[in-house]
């Protein structure tokens, strides 16, 4: 599978990232899969509620909730296709408990990515060669894998996104009120409860979509 992200979505978890250099933030992926060319479009991203740390960031459940639901409602043919989150100075890769999370979202969505960016050297140069991200997914033998990833050009898409995302332009605060909260996690086992309630209620509402 490769993945295709278009400018819109990259340039809104970009300048998300670069809202605060000193804890992670976070995000979900709106896009679509394209099964007879096995490639995962990524057309926009939107944010919410969540808890963070310098080494960790858990989006909230009913951000998840709400953004699946505003999704089947406002943007027919897509829905949520993975999560983005950044690592502010040490590099792109998953972490056990950022592992654990992507299983998660595969159990949403089986082709569902993450998408991890590094700000720290864009930020101090904003030269786009130092513009850092990688996308992942968990493979069927459970190894993390890197998704070769395209940036998007086709014109009509690049310009159906575009015009669908305006309004989502500052990035949209879905679930409970804008909210970032600075937590201190160090043990897996401290990981917030399971997805199965929003899993559930995603599947539910996209067999009836």
């Amino acid at each position: 599978m490769r993945a295709r992200i278009y400018p819109l979505a990259i340039g809104k978890v970009i300048k998300h990232t670069l809202s605060n250099l000193e804890r992670e933030v976070a995000g979900l992926l709106i896009g679509k899969y394209l099964k007879k060319k096995d490639v995962l479009e990524i057309w926009d991203a939107v944010t919410g509620a969540q808890r963070a740390s310098s080494g960790f960031v858990y989006l909230d459940e009913n951000t998840i909730a709400a953004a699946a639901d505003w999704v089947l409602r406002n943007r027919p043919g897509l829905y949520i296709v993975g999560w983005y989150h950044s690592h502010p100075g040490f590099s792109l890769f998953l972490s056990a408990i950022d592992i654990e999370t992507q299983k998660r979202y595969q159990m949403m969505f089986p082709k569902a990515v993450a998408l991890v960016v590094d700000p720290v050297d864009y930020a101090r140069t904003r030269r786009l060669r130092d513009l850092k991200f990688k996308v992942f997914r968990i493979n069927r033998k459970g190894k993390v894998v890197q998704v070769r990833t395209t940036i998007g050009i086709h014109r009509g898409k690049v310009l159906e996104s575009t015009i669908q995302g305006m309004e989502l332009v500052e990035l949209k605060y879905l679930g409970a009120p804008r909210r970032v909260e600075e937590i201190e996690i160090y043990e897996e086992s401290s990981l917030p409860p399971s997805l199965s309630s929003v899993i559930k209620k995603f599947k539910e509402k996209l067999a009836r979509s």
